[in-house]
């Protein structure tokens, strides 16, 4: 038991796992991969999945015939959950463990696995995120660190982080280093503002990094110079 009587989650690190690494499944295997070696290594990891293909079902429905706040806000918190469920398959993993429950996240993480939060019933519980398209499992991210006591979010996608746009005969830029407050007034890029914005608010650090590239996000947390976006805080916390 705590000296405090509230007992610690005890993750190094809440991963966001982009549904968009799906579209490529020896990719999604390779990354799933990665993160069951990083349990080995000592690491305790939270993941959090994106909504994925399922989602993108619903936001082409919804462009061609508008759903109620209600209806998309329920319906992308259970793409997440199906998400889930399809990367805990034996297909996929044999250390990623599906639950709809935190204090069974932490006692998946104890026994040397990997806990992956369904998170629809704590979103539907709790309800403390807007329904609205502008927050994505993103933000769902950065909420479940922030509860969990973790200090760090990461977020696999299939892009190598957050970029600048150049002018009309440059390149894009891709920014190494940013603090959450600047990454939240970029608006909406490969996160979403929201989601940096309560990074910001929280103190919450991170890194957003190309799950295509299995080892970049070992390499960021043993502090060596990735290509990625390292997320920074300064400042005033809530």
């Amino acid at each position: 038991m705590s000296s405090t009587g509230f007992t610690p989650y005890g993750f190094s690190l809440v991963v966001k796992f982009g549904g968009s690494l799906m579209r490529d499944i020896p990719t999604c295997r390779d990354a799933i991969a990665e993160l069951e070696r990083l349990v080995e290594f000592g690491y305790r990891i939270l993941l959090v999945p994106g909504g994925g293909l399922p989602d993108k079902a619903i936001e082409a429905v919804d462009a061609s015939y508008p759903l109620a706040a209600f209806t998309s806000h329920h319906a992308c918190a259970l793409a997440q959950d199906q998400t889930g469920y399809l990367l805990t398959d034996r297909a996929f993993s044999s250390k990623l463990v599906a639950t709809a429950a935190l204090g069974e996240c932490r006692k998946i993480s104890a026994a040397g696995m990997v806990p992956v939060l369904l998170p629809s019933r704590i979103l539907f519980a709790m309800d403390p995120v807007d329904w609205s398209w502008d927050v994505t499992s993103d933000a769902v991210a950065t909420w479940v660190a922030w509860v969990t006591g973790a200090a760090s979010v990461a977020f696999l996608t299939d892009v190598d982080g957050v970029y600048r746009s150049g002018g009309a005969s440059e390149p894009p830029e891709l920014i190494e280093h940013i603090d959450a407050a600047d990454l939240a007034r970029l608006g909406h890029t490969c996160i979403d503002a929201c989601a940096a914005k309560f990074m910001a608010a929280r103190g919450l650090t991170g890194v957003v990094v190309n799950g295509s590239h299995a080892n970049l996000l070992r390499d960021w947390l043993d502090g060596k110079q990735v290509k990625a976006t390292c997320i920074t805080v300064s400042g005033n916390r809530d």
